[in-house]
């Protein structure tokens, strides 16, 4: 019987210690509040803005590369500069863009094609980080896709990594032509007023280190 009992002991001890070792703690990065997205424009009238109501972030991480001695923004550089983010989503609502006009939003719903298509979805699956960078800022060249209207195309652009106090900013923006996304540009006053094909979508997001413990399954 004793000899039962210290087996079973011996086990729970194992069992304890492995698993002590195979988790660990680590971060994950979030979308803070504050964080904008919005794209310009022009018209034959005057030039426009319409500002993403809301936007959702997420990011898929290789946590073993979260640094285990830093936190907050200074982790998330790191992070960032061991490439330990794999891709990112930003999706914004179709409607949830609002310029102010609402003749201008209501034609700009429609040629987007809100109904069938109610997101636009940038995806970045890679990005290069430009040598030489200085602490605190980084300029990254990244690369995905963009869905606009059901139509898919490739997009590079230059976003700027800045650290603030313990904020992280990323910065950019892209010159797009709705064409290249079978969009024809709105018109409004029986034809009168037309909108540019040119836009320029420009984004800052806020972003913010959180605990999580990771094991085995990864992040939890």
């Amino acid at each position: 019987m004793q000899r039962s009992n210290r087996l079973a002991m011996l086990a729970v001890i194992t069992v304890a210690a492995a698993l002590s070792f195979s988790t660990a703690w680590a971060g994950r990065i979030e979308l803070q509040a504050g964080s904008k997205l919005w794209l310009d424009g022009k018209s034959t009238v005057h030039e426009y803005k319409s500002t993403a109501a809301s936007l959702k972030v997420s990011f898929e991480q290789d946590q073993t590369k979260w640094p285990t001695d830093a936190t907050g923004a200074e982790a998330i550089e790191r992070f960032l500069r061991a490439k330990g983010i794999t891709s990112m989503d930003v999706v914004v609502a179709v409607t949830g863009l609002h310029s102010g006009k609402a003749g201008l939003d209501k034609n700009m719903y429609k040629a987007l094609l809100a109904e069938k298509h109610p997101e636009i979805r940038f995806r970045m699956v890679s990005y290069e980080i430009a040598e030489g960078a200085r602490p605190g800022e980084l300029a990254i060249d990244a690369t995905g896709t963009l869905r606009v209207a059901g139509v898919e195309r490739e997009l590079k652009m230059p976003v700027t990594f800045v650290r603030e106090s313990d904020t992280v900013h990323l910065r950019g923006s892209a010159s797009l032509l709705m064409s290249t996304f079978g969009i024809k540009p709105p018109t409004m006053m029986m034809g009168t007023l037309r909108t540019a094909d040119l836009v320029v979508v420009s984004f800052d997001l806020q972003l913010e280190s959180k605990d999580a413990v990771i094991g085995a399954a990864g992040v939890k």
